[in-house]
């Protein structure tokens, strides 16, 4: 998002906010970050707990998980530093790689600056100040969401994956702490992809924000719809993990080369940078579907909707047992039918926006 001119700024006023940043949007952020740290910390901690008792693989899978979106990552941050100083003052390289190093080990750091600083402006009663930290706030929070989306799904959902692949290869491990960090798990990807989304918007003065009941609807129809993909991945990694893993990087490639042709994305000025970047977005609609750019995505949805669920389906009638394959379906359906529901009746400018 472009800041407007200074004179257009001093003739603002702090009302003209359509939304203020409270002391609940703080803490929160305050939080995000640490655990940001504290993940890394368990992710680092459970590859050497996986190493210690010889299970190399699970091993090398939970540090490809970590090396791979960590590079994915900085690659796209540095690029969002890049074209955030285009035109600017030069910046050395030496600060521009510690930004890099507290965005990788504090998500959310850059975005509690902001936070911070627009409470002091306001303490001052310095509208000026103000509104640009808002703005700044705004900006970094949904370019750190756009990090975010990532790391969830090229991090977190493989490790996940993993465990659920480990339990349901043996019922007995679970644990009702792993279940614990199951359920903690969903919960948080699809208020990770409710928060891109909302913050995605929010960036955009052009957009209506989607009020308390679009939230709630978009969060259950995503998680019906990542949680009914993630154990039917995991049931079918328990049993044929390579061919799995084979499966998902053709559906990773497919995804991804026709978003880089449909979508043309400019993340970066080269054309291998824009690619890799549009790969990454294939690792994400392994699980769920969400816009590279605006513009009607109708069909676009019923397209991946489609596929996904006679993927599902064929991978439930061939070798997931009926009970689980009934729930993995049923959830889909739901995710769907709320889906539906949600762009009907709770989608802000639906005809102009979406449509």
């Amino acid at each position: 998002m472009e800041f407007v001119d200074g004179q257009t700024l001093e003739n603002m006023q702090s009302a003209t906010l359509p939304h203020h940043i409270t002391t609940f949007n703080i803490v929160m952020t305050a939080i995000a970050a640490f655990m940001r740290f504290l993940t890394i910390i368990l992710n680092c901690c459970l590859a050497y707990e996986y190493w210690r008792s010889e299970s190399y693989t699970y091993c090398h899978w939970t540090i490809m998980s970590i090396v791979i979106p960590l590079f994915i990552t900085t690659l796209i941050y540095a690029h969002v530093l890049i074209a955030s100083n285009s035109g600017k003052q030069p910046v050395a390289h030496t600060r521009q790689f510690w930004r890099l190093v507290v965005s990788y080990l504090f998500r959310d750091a850059s975005t509690l600056n902001w936070a911070l600083k627009y409470t002091e402006a306001k303490r001052r009663g310095d509208k000026f100040a103000e509104i640009e930290c808002y703005r700044r706030y705004l900006k970094e929070d949904c370019n750190i969401g756009f990090l975010r989306l990532f790391d969830s799904f090229l991090e977190t959902a493989p490790q996940k994956i993993l465990q659920l692949a480990i339990v349901l290869q043996n019922t007995k491990s679970l644990t009702y702490v792993r279940a614990l960090t199951f359920l903690v798990y969903f919960l948080s990807l699809a208020w990770c992809l409710v928060a891109y989304n909302r913050s995605n918007r929010l960036v955009q003065l052009d957009k209506y924000d989607i009020g308390t009941k679009g939230l709630i609807v978009q969060f259950w129809f995503l998680l019906c719809l990542t949680a009914s993909r993630t154990i039917c991945i995991a049931y079918l990694a328990s049993i044929f993990p390579m061919e799995t893993f084979a499966a998902c990087l053709l559906h990773l490639l497919l995804c991804g080369t026709v978003v880089f042709i449909a979508d043309t994305p400019k993340f970066a000025k080269t054309a291998l940078t824009n690619y890799i970047l549009c790969l990454a977005f294939g690792a994400v609609y392994i699980f769920i579907f969400t816009p590279v750019s605006d513009g009607p995505t109708k069909y676009k949805y019923i397209i991946y909707l489609l596929l996904c669920f006679l993927q599902n389906v064929f991978a439930c009638v061939f070798w997931i047992p009926l009970f689980l394959a009934s729930w993995i379906n049923a959830f889909y359906i739901i995710g769907i039918v709320l889906m539906i529901y949600y762009y009907l009746e709770c989608h802000p400018g639906i005809t102009s926006a979406v449509f």
